[in-house]
């Protein structure tokens, strides 16, 4: 039996590891004062470095798409006299529509295990 969640209509999340993620899995982290919801697009690898501490060795930053949406917003200055534009990024949540590719450091951070793949 699946239980799902009654917001969005996903699986119940569990928390992972980032040596148990894989490509095609869909997570959720929390990034600032948001969720951010990822699909990772290639497997996590361990890079060169090692941790300052236990001499482990360190996960590169994983590949992963996501949704951004972009607004352009306008003002103009009274004193120059000049407009000014600038872009707001906001990350949507939700497995359809993803539009953008990062890299993102899941090191040592909670990850929650939407899908599966």
């Amino acid at each position: 039996m699946v239980r799902y969640s009654t917001i969005l209509n996903l699986k119940i999340m569990r928390e992972v590891k980032i040596e148990e993620l894989k490509a095609g899995d869909e997570v959720v982290i929390s990034c600032q004062s948001y969720f951010k919801y990822l699909r990772i697009l290639v497997d996590p690898t361990i890079g060169k470095k090692k941790h300052w501490n236990t001499g482990a060795p360190l996960f590169k930053s994983v590949k992963c798409s996501t949704r951004r949406e972009t607004t352009q917003r306008t003002y103009a200055n009274r004193i120059s006299g000049g407009v000014t534009s600038y872009d707001i990024h906001k990350w949507g949540f939700g497995p359809d529509d993803h539009n953008h590719t990062q890299y993102v450091d899941l090191y040592d951070r909670q990850i929650l295990l939407v899908n599966e793949q």
